[in-house]
């Protein structure tokens, strides 16, 4: 069994132990059955609100696993790394919010109710999170096409200026953040958006070779020669997709910053 198996266990014994817990989520890779030895752990937990206050986070998640460090990081979640190297994501919250897991309809899911709640006294998390149980969500429509072509316009004059003001390391660092959207659209074009919020995931195995081999001829080093190249590369891609995907959409982008890109990157 997986160490990350063993440790789910664990916790859904403390979850059904601790009369603190109204009510316990598991979401992320082991939800929807792709966890694999490499995967974090994620759980949501509902705490009785009188309590919640004086609830001893870390020393809840030690007795699952020993805990070598607990933090709120830059996404705002609480992540616990385990001593045995496990990373796990936790959202303690008071019951009363449980109403929250609807918020994240459109960006998580999970095949059955019984693959992710753990813990359920009142029968409110279900009711709530029975609006995720489903496939991944459908990715489809001219609103979605012209926010990511914007987007993705927007960061790519970003980087444009970057590059020809001689900021490599930042438009080295930019690259990478405009590629979410690009691989959006790869995504869309290719019909593989199952892991459309990461759209890195698994993109070995989700988009055709070719289409895999393109891309990475948009990736790059810091080095200025390699930087432009790829921009090059990822800019003359971006167009095309905005005509396949966007065009039968009849999603247009502002010519004028359309043609000042195209200056910026020769």
């Amino acid at each position: 069994m997986l160490l990350q198996s063993e440790m789910i266990e664990r916790f859904r014994e403390m979850c059904g132990e601790d009369a603190r817990l109204v009510s316990a989520l598991m979401f992320g890779s082991f939800a929807v059955g792709e966890g694999d030895a490499f995967s974090d752990i994620e759980f949501a937990l509902f705490v009785r609100d009188e309590v919640f206050d004086a609830f001893p986070q870390r020393a809840w998640l030690d007795a699952i696993s020993p805990v070598a460090a607990y933090f709120a990081d830059d996404f705002g979640h609480h992540t616990a790394l385990f001593e045995n190297g496990v990373r796990g994501e936790f959202h303690f919250m008071r019951a009363s919010d449980v109403a929250v897991i609807e918020s994240w309809r459109g960006y998580g899911w999970f095949p059955s109710l019984d693959a992710a709640v753990l813990l359920d006294r009142t029968g409110d998390l279900s009711r709530h999170a029975e609006v995720l149980v489903g496939g991944p969500p459908a990715r489809e429509g001219a609103a979605l096409v012209e926010a990511l072509g914007l987007n993705l316009l927007n960061l790519m004059l970003l980087g444009a200026n970057l590059l020809n003001r001689g900021e490599f390391a930042r438009a080295w660092a930019l690259l990478s953040t405009s590629h979410a959207s690009l691989l959006k659209l790869i995504r869309l074009s290719e019909g593989a958006t199952d892991h459309w919020p990461t759209p890195s995931r698994a993109l070995e195995r989700d988009l055709s070779p070719d289409a895999y081999s393109r891309y990475l001829t948009c990736t790059a080093g810091a080095q200025p020669n390699e930087l432009f190249a790829a921009y090059r590369e990822s800019w003359k891609w971006s167009r095309e997709l905005f005509e396949s995907v966007g065009g039968p959409l009849n999603v247009e982008l502002p010519p004028s910053i359309l043609n000042r890109v195209e200056a910026l990157l020769p």
